[in-house]
């Protein structure tokens, strides 16, 4: 049984972004698809010039990957852009049964959660669809409250929690390469609720590895 991840992303508001902006977008997602991919390996597709879907190999860090996008997107928002860039991210996980040269003409389990979930996510920005109800039901309100967190994200704060979650930095190190204070990493990362953020992402981890692996301790 091979579990994996598939996230399934549009660009919110595509259509009002600035015609000058389009490159800077498109870079932007490119240089995420080398970045993160020390969080887990992943391959990515870019369609209909506004949409993505990525295959993410180890479906426990699934999550960190789906955040690290909306983070990375909504920091590298150009100062005049129309409005603060950002996606619908809708993370499924399950088997796949077909991997075909493309991965949106692959099939299966995690790829139907992810596909069917984005069509009915409405206002929503992040949902996770799981084979496991117990798992579906207890991440729920969790992650409608995580995605209006990050909602609120300037883009200083969505840069700060990029760098910190990506592979999870210690405050010391993030003030180092941005030349600042460890107490405004601190300050700026509290506003921003990381610890939170955090926490979500480990409950998430935890749940998924008990399930593929029952013997796991939560």
């Amino acid at each position: 049984m091979m579990i994996k991840g598939v996230i399934t992303g549009d660009i919110v508001g595509s259509t009002n972004i600035r015609t000058e902006y389009r490159a800077q977008l498109l870079n932007c997602l490119n240089t995420m698809r080398e970045e993160l991919q020390c969080v887990s390996p992943f391959t990515m597709e870019l369609f209909r010039g506004d949409s993505f879907q990525l295959l993410v190999e180890d479906p426990t860090a699934a999550l960190k990957v789906a955040i690290l996008l909306r983070a990375g997107l909504i920091h590298n928002t150009p100062d005049k852009e129309n409005g603060m860039w950002d996606a619908r991210i809708s993370l499924g996980i399950g088997q796949v049964q077909f991997l075909s040269d493309s991965i949106v003409t692959s099939d299966g389990e995690a790829f139907q959660y992810s596909g069917r979930q984005l069509d009915t996510m409405n206002k929503m920005r992040l949902a996770v669809k799981t084979p496991w109800d117990d798992i579906d039901q207890e991440l729920a309100v969790s992650t409608a409250f995580v995605d209006d967190i990050i909602r609120g994200w300037s883009s200083k704060q969505a840069g700060m929690i990029y760098l910190s979650l990506k592979t999870d930095s210690p405050k010391k190190k993030v003030a180092e390469f941005i030349g600042t204070s460890i107490q405004n990493v601190r300050n700026v990362l509290s506003s921003a609720r990381e610890p939170l953020i955090i926490k979500y992402i480990e409950r998430y981890h935890t749940l998924i590895t008990n399930h593929l692996n029952p013997t796991a301790t939560s």
